[in-house]
């Protein structure tokens, strides 16, 4: 999935007065996570809640960045395919109607 990217995203994760950073790291498909403050080739800051729900699938991160809901620096390119890692939106079922068939009157 992220054999041909290579780049570091830093994570700034803002929960009230505290900011949490987090720097993955990709080199050709290999991913690692750290807790370093250094730069990175792009910087994503959000709300935690924001953040936890791009990271559970149910927002996506270019659309949230779109509405202000996220702030990207650098190369939004690199967040755009560490995305594909990520949980896709939650399905929804699809609502049976009740058939009267097969009822007995």
């Amino acid at each position: 999935m992220l054999e041909k990217v290579s780049g570091t995203i830093r994570f700034e994760i803002v929960d009230g007065k505290k900011t949490e950073r987090r720097v993955v790291s990709i080199d050709k498909g290999d991913v690692s996570v750290s807790r370093k403050n250094v730069r990175a080739d792009c910087t994503l800051r959000a709300d935690k809640a924001v953040f936890d729900r791009v990271a559970s699938g149910e927002m996506n991160a270019m659309a949230a960045t779109l509405r202000g809901d996220l702030v990207i620096e650098g190369e939004s390119e690199l967040l755009v395919a560490f995305q594909r890692l990520l949980p896709g939106p939650p399905r929804r079922r699809r609502r049976r109607r009740a058939t009267t068939a097969g009822r007995r009157a």
